[in-house]
């Protein structure tokens, strides 16, 4: 694995990627080749070694580390700047993909069906200081209330002291805990008032992070535990489970269907591409956008909530017809609409939908045989007809239920296909949280831990000396420089490496590889 690493990071331009030299700390010290820091960490996470200063360590006393390094030992401040500052964060991601486009080469994505999920990992920010306007409103009335408590403990010993009695609490105790209330009180309004401002700025804003601005309280499963952490997608090609594209985000799946597929299927090059999901990515608004863009979604559907109508009464019981746009209802009346869309809006303003409804005057269904059916006691008691409401992307939503329905053994392999990279990477790996803060930053980590495993899956299917062959052919062109100026083949300017990660001078490095 070290020889594909090191075949990989000398044939790619990395100056065209955005990489500079790190500055280093020790003011003389010549820096340090941005080649030599990307083997490290492309070596490190291969290995499940992704600290800094544990990457410091290896470099002093494992031999593949020595060999690749040219046994030069970097601090773990030089390491760690390398995979943070600003022009790598995109320049990480730019390098996941030009391996996947040697993957391509070799014709390891399939290119027609993807699984898109996404993972939560935990974030650098604990849950106290994530804060929300329920939690401070929680707090503040907590501490209001032992205020009140306080003083009613005040009037108890000063009581006592005029009767001449010792208190069972001393004043001064008491005074203490109220003037730690008022301190605690002020600290949340002061929280309280950051929070409104951010909601000027952005009235989505919901939440803050202190310590990882970026991070969000998002759900960890289905039974409702939340943590604060980022939402990783991945888009996973079905071919050989290879990761075509990834995105670190901080909201949950239902906005991000056609953003992570588009993504999925630029990077693929495909013309037109069948997406894999489950049902928490079922939005009717991203299931158009798909079809918009030639992407044919196999979406699972939430199961729909039937407690106020009886069977056959129900809104698949209604046939839409299209060319007169209305609903005709079971026993053969027409619901017609005004054209007039509405909007549903979310408990933090976002908007969930848009539809138009279709009505039954009230006086023909309180005449219909199948009133005491189809009209709830509502509708009976403030006078109003059946009613149904059409989504104004229905359409897409219908087309994607009836594919899943009739292509169930496709949808059954949706969890073969994208669960199993999550599982090497958080189980097998650990990588089930964030070293960096900030999306930006992360997203550059999470860059490597993709590529790490797309490395390993292309040594698993083709072997070492096949992929490094394919490294060569792919990015030839920035061997031929070298082979014009030493005289040397492909092969040996693969070996002589020309100082690439060095330090040292070209010619000493030869000298000590001769040697």
């Amino acid at each position: 694995m070290v020889r594909v690493v090191d075949a990989f990071v000398d044939a790619i331009n990395l100056a065209q990627l955005g990489f500079v030299h790190v500055r280093a700390h020790r003011r003389g010290a010549p820096p340090y080749h941005p080649a030599l820091l990307l083997k490290i960490y492309i070596y490190g996470y291969l290995n499940r070694v992704r600290s800094s200063r544990r990457l410091e360590l290896e470099c002093g006393r494992n031999i593949e580390l020595l060999w690749l390094t040219g046994c030069q030992q970097p601090s773990y401040h030089t390491i760690s700047d390398f995979r943070s500052i600003k022009p790598h964060r995109k320049a990480l991601k730019a390098v996941f993909r030009l391996f996947n486009r040697v993957l391509d080469g070799a014709e390891l994505f399939g290119k027609e069906l993807v699984a898109i999920d996404g993972t939560k990992m935990r974030a650098q920010n604990s849950k106290k200081n994530n804060i929300s306007e329920d939690k401070i409103q929680k707090r503040l009335d907590y501490h209001e209330a032992r205020f009140v408590e306080y003083l009613d403990e005040l009037d108890r010993a000063d009581a006592a002291i005029g009767r001449g009695e010792e208190p069972a609490v001393s004043p001064e105790v008491i005074n203490k805990a109220l003037d730690e209330i008022q301190q605690r009180t002020q600290k949340l309004e002061g929280l309280l008032d950051l929070l409104h401002q951010a909601q000027e700025e952005d009235p989505a804003v919901r939440q803050i992070s202190l310590t990882d601005p970026d991070a969000r309280s998002l759900p960890m499963n289905n039974l409702g535990h939340t943590d604060i952490a980022y939402n990783v997608q991945s888009a996973v090609d079905d071919k050989n489970y290879l990761v075509a594209d990834f995105s670190v985000q901080n909201v949950s799946d239902v906005h991000l269907l056609s953003q992570t597929a588009t993504a999925a299927k630029a990077a693929l090059g495909a013309e037109t591409l069948d997406i894999l999901a489950d049902k928490g990515y079922h939005y009717g608004a991203e299931l158009q956008k798909c079809a918009g863009n030639q992407i044919v979604t196999y979406v699972a559907y939430p199961d729909r909530d039937y407690k106020t109508k009886e069977e056959g009464f129900r809104k698949e019981d209604f046939e839409y017809d299209a060319d007169k746009d209305a609903y005709i209802c079971p026993v053969g009346e027409k619901l017609t609409t005004n054209g007039t869309v509405y909007e549903k809006h979310g408990r933090n303003g976002q908007l969930q939908n848009r539809f138009r409804r279709y009505r039954l005057p009230f006086a023909k269904c309180r005449s219909c045989i199948c009133a005491a059916f189809c009209l709830t006691e509502s509708a009976h008691r403030i006078r109003h007809g059946r009613h149904i409401e059409r989504s104004l992307d229905e359409a897409a939503t219908e087309a994607n239920r009836l594919r899943v329905l009739n292509s169930r053994h496709k949808y059954k392999r949706r969890q073969a296909i994208v669960e199993h990279p999550f599982g090497t990477i958080k189980r097998s790996w650990g990588f089930y949280y964030t070293l960096l803060k900030g999306k930006e930053k992360v997203s550059g980590e999470y860059s490597l831990v993709f590529l790490a495993y797309n490395m390993r899956r292309a040594v698993s299917i083709l072997g070492v000396s096949d992929l490094i062959e394919r490294v060569k052919r792919l990015f030839f062109r920035f061997f031929a420089p070298w082979r014009a100026v030493t005289g040397l083949s492909t092969s040996s300017a693969l070996d002589f490496r020309a100082g690439a990660g060095r330090s040292v001078a070209p010619e000493r490095w030869a000298q000590s590889r001769r040697a």
